[in-house]
């Protein structure tokens, strides 16, 4: 096994929970081309009831090895919007003892409302790692149960800057598929959050002429202050080679892909679900597969390119961040922990700041050099 793994092996071996015999666990998780140490030491201390691999980062092999150990269910996240949806899959793998579930992006957040009487086991709660699933849990009008996120701990900034830099990385090695280069070009970044910032500070670094888009002021003040113009929607689509989609929250609408400018590309930094309507896009289009991962949107004239589906570029490339992903797993598995063994209000809450910082102090003993 490759030495990185090996350390993360050891690192959830020193940082696991006491065994809960009543503790089970619904997992949603990406299955990339690495092994499932995370899954392992959940199942150490859990019983990993069943799995939700995301099916936009699946890896065939992983996901052959991972099922000879492990209940997978495939469920897309519109597909688990509906509460007897949602209930039944759980009620058939969890009939009883207590439950948390562990979501990355809002797997759980429509239906949650809804399931806790279709349930048979007992719902502790909610452990949610991504701003995306943050935001729709806040959304909803009222929780039923607690929900522990980590979109916002500092353990998750060094994963959130290398994904950011990932993004940059298969960029450019999609392009260069294509026999194209960022350099000499403008690219612009929709949204100055932290992939976003890190994305633009890439392209800077590259010396690739970058702007960016974002409505929030404050970011906006910031994105200025680290030089980059600010520039709006309007402006970007029509002049700008390389469009960076990272708000998580729509970044192109239908109207907008007839204004992009010819030849452009666009990356997303999340699925096409949360970044871009595609829908009328895909109809109103004649499309075309350039490579494997690109393709050509052409109509009366114009054109411009769409990666990976307007999925997540960095999947591609296996999502490398090294080392800090197992920081933020293990946050995770604090997280699950914490939220068993203490009485939390019905709101979103975080990991106490002692559990960081001894959380990390373990991770410098593995990793620190």
């Amino acid at each position: 096994m490759n030495p990185l793994f090996v350390k993360g092996s050891h690192f959830f071996e020193d940082i696991q929970p006491t065994f809960y015999p009543d503790l089970h666990l619904a997992v949603v998780t990406h299955l990339l081309d690495t092994p499932p140490v995370y899954l392992d030491c959940l199942q150490r201390f859990a019983d990993v009831a069943m799995l939700l691999p995301k099916p936009k980062s699946i890896s065939q092999e992983t996901l052959e090895q991972v099922e000879k150990r492990f209940q997978v269910v495939i469920k897309s996240r519109s597909q688990m919007q509906s509460p007897e949806v949602t209930s039944a899959i759980l009620n058939s793998f969890i009939p009883k003892g207590d439950v948390v579930l562990v979501d990355i992006g809002g797997y759980f957040a429509a239906s949650l409302p809804e399931i806790l009487p279709l349930l048979k086991s007992r719902l502790i709660g909610v452990v949610e790692v991504t701003e995306n699933g943050h935001q729709r849990y806040a959304a909803l009008p009222e929780l039923p149960v607690p929900v522990l996120s980590l979109a916002r701990s500092p353990l998750k900034g060094p994963e959130d800057y290398l994904t950011g830099q990932s993004i940059v990385y298969s960029a450019e090695a999609l392009m260069r598929e294509c026999h194209h280069i960022m350099n000499g070009g403008n690219a612009v970044v929709f949204g100055y959050g932290k992939i976003g910032r890190s994305i633009a500070k890439a392209l800077h670094a590259k010396n690739i002429n970058t702007k960016v888009v974002e409505i929030d002021p404050i970011r906006a003040i910031e994105a200025q202050s680290r030089g980059f113009d600010l520039i709006h929607k309007e402006e970007a689509l029509p002049t700008c080679d390389v469009i960076f989609c990272a708000t998580g929250n729509q970044s192109l609408n239908n109207h907008d892909f007839n204004r992009v400018k010819n030849g452009a590309f666009i990356f997303s930094v999340t699925s096409s679900d949360d970044e871009l309507d595609l829908a009328r896009a895909d109809s109103n289009f004649k499309i075309n597969r350039v490579t494997q991962h690109i393709s050509r949107y052409e109509r009366l004239g114009q054109y411009f390119h769409l990666a990976n589906r307007g999925n997540a570029i960095n999947f591609i490339h296996n999502a490398e961040v090294g080392p800090y992903i197992y920081l933020v797993q293990g946050e995770a598995i604090a997280a699950i922990d914490y939220l068993y063994n203490n009485r939390l209000p019905c709101e979103i809450t975080s990991l106490p700041v002692e559990y960081r910082r001894n959380l990390a102090k373990r991770w410098l003993t593995h990793f620190g050099g």
